[in-house]
């Protein structure tokens, strides 16, 4: 052996005498005393507590921790599914270990210290859980338990994501260590995934912690916990990773097609004849928009939802902005204010948590309560409220503020050390909005099948997305600088396993529409706005004014063509909807997902896939006109110009202020409509397919009766889209199933895309192929 061999060897030795030794050595062993195999897995007997691991399938693994030989049952509000098909795995037990095999998965129990090693099937190693703690604590009057579990990726360079949205501007959470409690502009999803390919939902409602600061060493711990409780999930691909953990913790329904349209939103519209002039002027203007929002301050009182003098026929507005073509959104919060029937009837039924202990005008009164959300009657009435003043006179969505819900003045949730009627605060502090979106969601649910819930949030969690729940990302500020944290935040909350997502255009305080600079910032956040799952503008302005042609008619310009590109999306979005519904798919795609083992790509935060066509390249620095980007591994198409370009490097990207470096993947799809000015405004005929040669690709194109839960009967249409790259040949395959009101026969204009030809937002003048479709299978070669 020479000299630099047997360096290299000591070296690799000494890193494996590290992974090994890395467990607490402050803490003893708690080794393997008994062993009984399960139909689904194994339940083992410690030293200390007992252990059971339990294949839900070849690749999720449920593992819990008891410190007794008991796994005591408490409510669990976000895992929907319970029962599972199991998997077909081998059982081996030997001195040193006992393993467990699935044809995907290899779980390995050291007898020794009871800890769990998950390896691939081709044996290599993904994670290992070194130890876990239970220690006996009293929280809230409750004698529990902190959890803490020791998770060893020493020597491993892989990338963390997920943990929902936070503001740090942190991409990748290697080294790095995340709170999991709620709070105004952070979010709490205890689900994090590695570019390994494994995802780890940790299963506790209470204030939690992922802290890799020693990047080696992964301590994840709860502050109330009976058994330690979690979900490991292999894809390796992220997609399904992402999928699975939707299966456990609920599907993401439909939109009305309306929702992914552009909302017009500002604090705040004041008035009937503003809300109203605001729109009939969009209408007058042509400039596409399907909703409007009316932010707080309409009511009278919090909670007593009743329109105020300044909105003298609400169900006359309502009825006009329908015929107009508007949808509404209307501010709703968890708080109750003193002086209406509501606030006493709550009172008395002793549904509040808390009451503010003096007034802060004008934002809230002394004494405002925040309802009980875990106390399934104070639910019921709270959406009955809601329904019999609001839903009935046919509002159509809903802005539901404060989720976390706010405490203002202090860092601890208001939930901390109260009663529920769940139990206590501390144990559920994090579900507070899951359950109170689901009051809204469950009650529309139960009311109508004939308009699709749809609720922005200001706050989630894990299973927050089978509320019909985006999220927003908070009263965030009105800068660059805040602007370019947005990015990462929203690309780890899509890795959390919640796929819709949003942020206030321009930031929330403040801006001013006049003001050159924050022009230039407001058309940068638009343009990125336009690729995120919901497009909407917001914001605290002066002069009070934040529509689209209140920046000056350059700005106007640039603006309603983002608007009008997004609307000719509408096919390829809506249709990415459906894949999101249908298979748990997530649309906002940080690169990671769709190049998983490119380092480079695991690493890069502010540029993202929109579907699986377009890269997304955010301008977020002022006065920019380049941007440098990276382009995996792939051949590129320019959107704008049609020029190629080969991945897998670097480039400076030109970005003059009138645009932001688009690119679409060769084997690319693309289907865009007419344009409209509203999402419904006409059926999306000829439709524009965008052929991007260079490699082979599939898009299926859906279609259903765009606000209505017939989906969920079967009520819909596809269209399967295939481009064989070698052929050069498209195939517009036959169209499945049907729906009332779908075209029969529809025209399919076909672009093959090169340089300056099908590029940009208008149609193309000159298609390559004009082919009329009646439903069954046809081919199309240029």
């Amino acid at each position: 052996m020479t000299k630099t061999s047997r360096s290299i060897f000591q070296f690799f030795l000494a890193v494996l005498i590290l992974i090994s030794i890395a467990e607490a050595q402050w803490t003893p062993r708690n080794p393997v005393t008994g062993i009984q195999q399960q139909p689904d897995g194994v339940v083992l007997t410690l030293q200390s507590g007992t252990l059971k691991i339990q294949f839900c399938s070849d690749t999720i693994v449920h593992v819990l921790h008891s410190a007794s030989s008991t796994f005591p049952s408490l409510p669990d509000y976000v895992v929907v599914k319970k029962d599972w098909p199991g998997a077909k795995f081998s059982f081996q037990s030997t001195d040193n270990e006992v393993m467990l095999t699935t044809g995907a998965l290899k779980v390995v129990v050291a007898r020794n210290d009871s800890s769990i090693t998950y390896r691939a099937a081709d044996g290599g190693q993904l994670l290992q859980e070194g130890s876990r703690k239970l220690t006996p604590v009293e929280v809230n009057g409750e004698n529990t338990h902190r959890a803490e579990s020791f998770f060893n990726i020493y020597g491993s360079h892989e990338a963390l994501y997920g943990l929902g949205q936070h503001q740090s501007g942190v991409w990748n959470y290697r080294g790095e260590s995340v709170d999991i409690s709620q709070d105004n502009s952070n979010i709490a999803v205890p689900f994090m995934v590695s570019s390994k390919g494994y995802g780890i939902y940790w299963n506790n409602d209470s204030r939690s912690r992922f802290n890799n600061r020693f990047a080696n060493y992964m301590y994840v711990s709860s502050e109330v916990a009976d058994v330690i409780d979690y979900y490991f999930f292999y894809g390796p691909d992220l997609d399904k990773v992402v999928a699975d953990y939707r299966d456990l913790t609920g599907q993401a329904p439909m939109f009305g097609r309306w929702a992914y349209g552009f909302w017009q939103c500002k604090n705040r519209y004041k008035s009937q004849d503003e809300i109203l002039g605001v729109a009939k002027k969009y209408r007058e203007l042509h400039i596409p928009v399907d909703n409007i929002v009316q932010d707080w301050f309409w009511w009278n009182r919090k909670g007593e939802f009743v329109f105020n003098k300044n909105y003298p026929d609400p169900e006359g507005m309502v009825d006009e902005l329908h015929h107009n073509n508007f949808h509404l959104m209307i501010s709703i919060w968890p708080f109750f204010e003193p002086g209406s029937t509501n606030y006493d009837y709550m009172d008395k039924k002793g549904w509040f948590v808390d009451k503010f202990k003096f007034a802060k005008p004008p934002y809230h009164t002394s004494g405002m309560a925040v309802y009980d959300a875990t106390n399934p009657e104070a639910r019921k009435y709270y959406w009955n409220e809601i329904n019999k003043s609001l839903f009935s006179i046919g509002l159509d969505a809903w802005w539901m503020d404060t989720t976390e819900p706010e405490t203002e003045g202090q860092e601890d949730n208001i939930l901390l050390d109260r009663k529920l009627a769940v139990g206590s605060g501390n144990r559920y502090v994090n579900a507070f909005p899951l359950m109170d979106t689901g009051a809204v969601y469950e009650g529309q649910r139960s009311a109508s099948d004939k308009k699709r819930v749809y609720i922005l949030s200001r706050s989630a969690f894990s299973g927050t997305q089978r509320n019909s729940v985006t999220a927003w990302s908070g009263d965030i500020n009105s800068d660059f600088f805040s602007f370019r944290r947005q990015v990462p935040a929203g690309l780890n909350f899509a890795l959390s396993g919640i796929p819709y997502w949003t942020t206030d255009v321009g930031g929330f305080v403040f801006g001013s529409p006049t003001d050159p600079a924050f022009r230039e910032l407001f058309v940068r956040w638009f343009q990125y706005a336009t690729f995120c799952p919901i497009l909407r503008v917001h914001g605290t302005r002066n002069p009070d004014e934040n529509e689209l042609w209140s920046y000056g008619p350059d700005a106007q310009k640039i603006l309603v063509g983002f608007d009008r590109l997004r609307y000719r999306m509408l096919p390829y979005i809506y249709s990415l909807a459906w894949k999101t519904t249908s298979e748990g798919y997530t649309p906002m795609r940080p690169l990671v997902m769709d190049f998983r083992t490119d380092e480079r790509a695991q690493n890069i935060g502010d540029q993202f896939m929109f579907g699986p066509a377009i890269l997304v390249n955010p301008v977020t620095e002022p006065a920019a006109s380049t941007r440098q980007l990276y382009l995996p591994n792939a051949k590129w198409y320019d959107f704008w110009s049609g020029a190629t370009v080969v991945g897998n490097r670097m480039i400076e990207a030109a970005a003059p202020l009138e645009r932001i470096p688009l690119y679409v993947r060769a084997g690319s799809i693309l289907p865009l409509g007419p344009e409209m000015e509203w999402s419904t405004e006409k059926p999306a005929d000829p439709v524009e397919l965008r052929i991007y040669p260079g490699a082979d690709g599939d898009f299926t194109l859906y279609e259903d009766e765009n606000d209505n839960y017939n989906y969920e009967k079967g009520a819909y249409a596809t269209i399967p889209l295939h481009w064989d790259g070698n052929k050069s040949t498209l195939t517009i395959g036959d169209r499945k199933g049907e729906f009332p009101g779908m075209l029969k026969q529809r025209t399919f204009r076909v672009v093959f895309v090169h340089e300056n030809h099908g590029v940009g937002v208008s149609a193309s003048n000159e298609p390559d192929k004009i082919v009329q479709y009646s439903g069954t299978k046809l081919e199309v070669r240029p």
